[in-house]
Formats: C-alpha cells, sequence, structure tokens
C-alpha cells in the first residue's frame, strides 16, 4: 500500500462541533481520541473555552475520550486543566507508540477507537498506520502552526496531489472539503 493511501481519512468535519457522535457510538466506536493543536485549540492558546470543555465532558458520558499530543506535558496538562481526561504528550505520532499507550490506558480496542485530528501526515496516518479509524477536522487556527507542522503541512500537500491523482472519489468525498477551507 503506497503511503499516500494511508492518509485518507474515514471522514471530514468543519470542526469537532460538528461530528455526529450518535452515529459514531452506533457504529461501535466507544473510544474517541482527541489531538489538542489546532484540533481542539489553537497553538496560541493556553487552555479550553467553556464549549470545548462541555463538549469534552458530553462525549465523555458516552465514550471513553483521550486526548494524544505530541506537544509537551506542560503544555496539554495546562489545556486540560478544567478537565479529569487522561492524555499521552510526547506522543511521537505517526509512529505507533503513542496509540499503543492510549490504548492501554483506556482499555479499548483499536477496532472500537477513533481519532480525531486535524493534520493528515501526523493524526491520519498515524491513525491509519495502526489501523484505527480517523476523522480530520479544519484547523482551528492554521496561522498559529509551530515551524514542524508547517513542514508537515508542505508534505501533506503532496499527499492530497497524489490522492486526488490517484483516487479521485475518494479525494472529492473526503479531502476536497477540507483543501477548500484552507
Amino acid at each position: 500500500m503506497k503511503i499516500y493511501q494511508k492518509c485518507i481519512p474515514d471522514a471530514y468535519h468543519a470542526s469537532i462541533f460538528e461530528i455526529d457522535y450518535p452515529t459514531l457510538k452506533k457504529q461501535g466506536i466507544n473510544s474517541l481520541f482527541f489531538d489538542l493543536d489546532n484540533t481542539i485549540i489553537g497553538y496560541d492558546e493556553m487552555v479550553l473555552n467553556h464549549d470545548q470543555v462541555q463538549l469534552l465532558k458530553k462525549l465523555s458520558e458516552d465514550f471513553k475520550v483521550l486526548i494524544i499530543s505530541n506537544t509537551n506535558y506542560k503544555r496539554v496538562s495546562k489545556a486540560l486543566e478544567n478537565l479529569d481526561l487522561p492524555f499521552i504528550y510526547h506522543a511521537k505520532k505517526p509512529l505507533k507508540c503513542g496509540f499503543k499507550r492510549a490504548l492501554k490506558i483506556t482499555g479499548m480496542k483499536k477496532e472500537e477507537t477513533l481519532l480525531i485530528g486535524d493534520q493528515l501526515m501526523t493524526d491520519v496516518f498515524g491513525a491509519n498506520r495502526f489501523g484505527m479509524r480517523a476523522i480530520l477536522v479544519r484547523s482551528v487556527k492554521r496561522k498559529s502552526d509551530r515551524k514542524i507542522t508547517q513542514f508537515n503541512r508542505k508534505i501533506e500537500k503532496i499527499m492530497l496531489r497524489k490522492i486526488e491523482k490517484n483516487m479521485p472519489s475518494l479525494y472529492n468525498d473526503r479531502l476536497k472539503q477540507y483543501v477548500q477551507d484552507h
């Protein structure tokens, strides 16, 4: 399987607030792994706002929710100070080690877990190569991306062109709106 094929999400949504969580539950998803930076909050924000906290609390009633981030402990713990959620920091996405630790913490199977993130090259690629489903969301504030993320976005553009060329129906169904939103 070619790398670009592992960069295709199961779905795309404009934000974490647009996802149909009850349908995911009906599909057998019992655990949600959320990326933090630019999925929930911008890189330049330190803590979650009221709406973000309320959504994650509500989701925790029906799902095991975990934050899986490539950033450091201080940033993740500060962002989640108003929530009692498990988290993985320095997850090293797209490597499998962070996903394995996250499954161990939640006690869930990868088949019943879904990752929600804003990057093809870390979140979607990592989840797919680990065997999990993934939903791609529009970046909260792309202008706040760190240098490594800006680099990943350049690679992402190459992958998007390959997907559009070689898998046009999947591109149109799952990624065209993502490209248009940025």
